[in-house]
């Protein structure tokens, strides 16, 4: 299982850059046109700084190393973050955004139907979820991938917990069922926009 990291301003704007620049290829274009600013990704880019800087002050971020090749950002419902830092995150990202913004963004997010973290949630289930997985540019395609989705298995394993995520990106759908999660719905957000939902059930 891999450790966890802190992150400079530095490293989480990289990362975001990584996320907001994302190629989708030519069937989808994901969800980052739905951003204010697009095709400027300044404000998602703060939007997803903010979500980490909250998981750095939780200690939710594990890297690939010290050299934070890559990291992935996980939460679990056992130990939630604290309500101050939630609220926290949750102001934070209405700010980057923009209220109005911030709310049309919830709906296209509804807009498929329900997401598994939400139909987990009115069932009372718990679990682990991947809420950000990134790899800086230059260490793509070199396995690291890999031992951040597998510490999200052991972590959940180790609680007797699923593991969930959701992806607006098919390409990121087909890796993460290579490596162990199961495809359990696709959501439409719009003609070229969708909403893969993926979990892994503890061993």
């Amino acid at each position: 299982m891999l450790s966890k990291v802190k992150l400079s301003e530095e490293e989480m704007r990289e990362f975001a850059e990584v996320f907001a620049y994302y190629d989708y290829g030519d069937e989808e274009i994901g969800m980052v046109p739905f951003y204010p600013g697009y095709p400027d990704r300044t404000k998602l880019i703060e939007y997803l700084m903010t979500m980490m800087r909250v998981a750095n002050d939780c200690d939710a971020i594990y890297g690939t190393s010290d050299r934070k090749e890559g990291i992935v950002i996980l939460t679990d419902t056992t130990h939630p973050y604290p309500i101050a830092a939630a609220l926290k995150m949750m102001r934070k990202m209405m700010k980057a955004l923009g209220i109005r913004n911030f709310g049309k963004i919830i709906k296209k997010f509804q807009a498929g139907g329900a997401s598994l973290e939400t139909q987990y949630r009115k069932e009372k289930k718990q679990f682990v979820q991947i809420e950000l997985l990134a790899i800086k540019k230059e260490h793509q395609g070199k396995g690291f991938m890999r031992p951040l989705v597998e510490t999200a298995f052991e972590l959940a394993d180790r609680r007797h917990l699923p593991v969930i995520l959701s992806t607006d990106a098919k390409l990121k759908n087909d890796k993460y069922a290579h490596l162990g999660l199961r495809q359990v719905g696709i959501r439409q957000l719009d003609e070229k926009s969708f909403m893969y939902d993926l979990v892994k059930y503890p061993d």
